[in-house]
Order: structure tokens, then sequence, then C-alpha cells
């Protein structure tokens, strides 16, 4: 005798009803070992009968059958009976039953897939649960331009090894399948020898502003998941105290202690144009400051070359010296170094402030770019000084055009510094000629930095 386990009534949202989705929640839950399925209309029915293996609550059978002759919107009677009763019967008893119930959605169809022997028949297909899929992973390195997104870094997807992995945005694709050697990982996940394979690099060319998404392809399929970009580069760059107009902590030290010390104080490269404050830094000392530029101009008072200050400075007649982006314009900078250590006074003091990275300016008298390691070597102990600090700062970002990119992917994570500082003590004389090449000073081809080098409103770093 059969027991029946559901009676319900459903309308069919398509005419020829031709199929539909049982959800096996109720199934499951009795475990039947005998399973009968019944679709009925008021004339006609078609049947599945077999004996399954146990159902989990989350699958559902799919049941394609002969399509019955009716209209949108007809109901019908579903049934599932355990055993194996007189099919009349169990088809009678179903319409009964269900004939009270108020009808439910069911997923139908109309469309006829499969070849069926038996108009009477319906041929069922288990949909088991779709396999989940748990993911991870990690960018080392990251940025983004105008013209696309560079990720650097790992992806692991637990039980199921990695075969490709795929970045899209804005329409655009790619997908790398070659991934590198982290071993690494397997500290973290020591189950899974496959994880030390789930190292990637990946370069997409896609317009900005787009939502991004990564996607897992393993051999139980594929997810997909949307990727929340960092807000800076990483790994992240350095992080520098702000500077007050331009005033840096290494730059207020210098005038802190030239104040201590009094004397004379000498700016290379003062010109500024009019109606521009010429302050900072000069705001910053007590005693006057001289001008010293190659032109003539607002607040300067000295027009000359200063590769050659001692041709109209006296030795130690100065207390201290600074510039200001003026070392890049100048074509032997080291004979600047020397040149103001016959002018300082034992102990007189210099800082300088220089491009590490900056486009090129002023042509045609830009010729160098200083770190902060440059600046100890120019102003330390072969030119008689004592570097008392030195700092790169202004961290910025050098992007390879398309033309070289793929070659240098990494490179705009790595941070370039805008510019170096550095501070330093006269602590011995250099003997006249030690620092000589490649000119002398009277060959200087200063006077090419152009006039109009400086204006309002346009860096001239």
């Amino acid at each position: 005798m059969s027991v029946l386990l559901i009676a319900e009534r459903f309308a069919s949202p398509a005419a020829n009803l031709a199929g539909i989705d049982l959800p096996l929640d109720v199934i499951a839950a009795r475990a039947p070992k005998r399973l009968r399925v019944i679709v009925a209309s008021e004339t006609d029915h078609r049947v599945f009968t077999t004996a399954l293996p146990p159902f989990d609550a989350s699958d559902k059978l799919r049941l394609s059958f002969a399509p019955f002759s009716s209209i949108e919107g007809a109901t019908f009677a579903l049934g599932v009976l355990e055993g194996n009763d007189d099919i009349a019967s169990d088809v009678k008893a179903i319409r009964e039953a269900a004939r009270q119930r108020t009808p439910i959605a069911l997923s139908c169809t109309s469309e006829v897939r499969e070849l069926l022997f038996d108009e009477h028949a319906i041929v069922a297909t288990r949909v088991a649960r779709k396999t989940e899929i748990r993911t991870a992973y990690w960018l080392d390195l990251f940025w983004c331009d105008a013209h696309g997104i560079y990720l650097k870094g790992w992806a692991h997807a637990y039980e199921h090894p990695l075969r490709a992995l795929r970045l899209e945005s804005g329409g655009r694709v790619a997908r790398v399948t070659d991934f590198s050697d982290r071993p690494d990982l397997l500290a973290h996940y020591p189950e899974h020898e496959h994880v030390r394979r789930g190292g990637f690099t990946l370069y997409l060319a896609c317009p900005p502003g787009a939502p991004v998404t990564l996607t897992f392809e393993t051999d139980a399929g594929g997810v997909t998941i949307p990727l929340p970009l960092p807000e800076g580069p990483l790994p992240a760059w350095p992080e520098e105290e702000e500077d007050e107009d331009d005033i840096t902590p290494t730059l207020r030290r210098f005038a802190t202690l030239a104040n201590e010390r009094g004397g004379r104080i000498l700016q290379i490269g003062a010109r500024t144009p009019a109606g521009v404050d010429p302050s900072p830094p000069r705001r910053l000392f007590r005693s006057r400051v001289t001008g010293l530029d190659i032109h003539p101009g607002h607040c300067v008072d000295l027009v000359g070359d200063a590769h050659g200050l001692s041709r109209f400075l006296r030795p130690g007649s100065l207390d201290a010296v600074l510039s200001a982006s003026v070392l890049e314009h100048l074509h032997a900078p080291w004979l600047l170094a020397a040149e103001i250590n016959r002018a300082l006074k034992p102990g007189g003091l210099v800082y300088h402030q220089a491009p590490g990275a900056w486009p090129a300016h002023a042509q045609p008298n830009d010729f160098w770019r200083f770190s902060a390691e440059g600046l100890r070597v120019l102003f330390g102990p072969a030119a008689g000084f004592e570097v008392l600090e030195a700092h790169d700062s202004g961290a910025a970002a050098i992007v390879p055009t398309a033309q070289w990119r793929q070659r240098y992917l990494d490179m705009p994570t790595i941070p370039a510094f805008a510019m170096a500082e550095v501070l330093a003590r006269k602590v011995a004389e250099v003997p006249e000629g030690a620092i000589a090449w490649p000119t002398t000073s009277g060959e200087s081809r200063a006077r090419l930095y152009p006039v109009d080098g400086l204006q309002p409103g346009r860096s001239t770093r």
C-alpha cells in the first residue's frame, strides 16, 4: 500500500506543461526507499517510479515528460508517494488530496528536452546541490591608473586546485593559468599541497571606475567574487610628516641651528617672481639672508655663478648656506660643494633640497636628480662636511608607458621619492683644486639657465 508523502496543487505558467522542478526537502526528511511521483491533470497523468539513494534536502528532481494538452494557467495535481501500489488508485488519491489545496509555485517548462518512449512516463534527473567552492586570496602588490589595473598576490580554492584566475572590469578580461611557486602558503594551508602553486600576476588594461571581479576556475566549477581594491598602492608607501608651507623638519632644524649660531646666511637660487612672497624659508631666520642667483631679479643681492663662489665671497665669510631646487641645474654640483666649504666658517651649516624624481624643467639646464644617499656623498667627508641628517620625501609613482609596461609591472608599487634633503656641518677645509673635475668655474654653462625658468604658478622643480 502506498503512503502519500506530498499532495499539492500548482498552476502552470505555460501552456502544454512538459516539466517541473521538484524540491526534495520534505522527501529527504522521510528518506523513502521507493518513490512514486505523479503529475496529473483532470484527464491525464504522468508517472515516475524508482528506488533512489538518500537525498540531500537541498537537492531537487528535474522532471521532464510528454507535454500535457493544456492552456497557460491550467492547474495540476502533484503527488509523491512511498510504495508501489496500483497507479490508477494512486492517481485518484492524489487528485482528491490536492483538490482543496491552494496552488503552489513551481518552476515549470513547456519545452520537451528529451525523447520519451511512453507519454505517461516521467524522465527524472537529480540536480544535486552545487559544490561549494571556498576561496581565499591576498594582494601583495597593487596599482592602477587611467589605463589599467595591476595585481600580484596569491589565490587558493581549498580542496580544489586552481586551474585559472580571471580578472574582469569594464568589459575587459585578463586570465592567468601559469601560477608561481608560493611555498610559504603551506604553513597556513598544510592540508592542501597544491596551494604552493598559488602565486599570480595579472595586468588588466581597462577603463577606470568600473566594478572589478575575480573568478576562481577549478575542476569543480568556478566562483566569482567582487574584488574591492585598496584605497592606495600596495605595499603602502611610507607615511611622512606634513610640511607646513614647504618647511620640513630638517629645514626647521637647520634654521634653529643657524639662528643659534648667528652670522651671515647665503641663499643660492634666490630669484623669486615679482609679487610672490619669498617666504619660506626666509622668515625662519633672525639674521639677514643674502640672495645669490645666476640672473638678476627679486630677492637677488648677488648675481653670479655658484660654481665660483670664491670669486666674489671671501673664504670663511659665511655661517650658513641653503638652496632649494637648485642643485639639479648646476652642471657640476660637486664644485659647488667645494666652493661652499671654502666660503663657510668652521662649523658652518648647509641645507640643500633637490628633486629625486621630477619631470624635466628649465631646459636646457636640468642635469641631475638626487637621493638622500647621493646628497650624503655630495656634502660628506670628501667635501669637508659632517652629515647631520638626510632624507627622501614626497613619495611618487613612476608608471611605465604602454611600450615598456609589461617588462616593469612592479615599478609603480615602489615609491620614487620626489625630493631629497641634507643638513650638514663643515668640519674640515678642502684643499684648493682637490675637487675640480670636469671644468673650472669660468667655463660653467650656468648662464644658459633660462631667464623665464621661474614663473609664478609653474613649478620649477
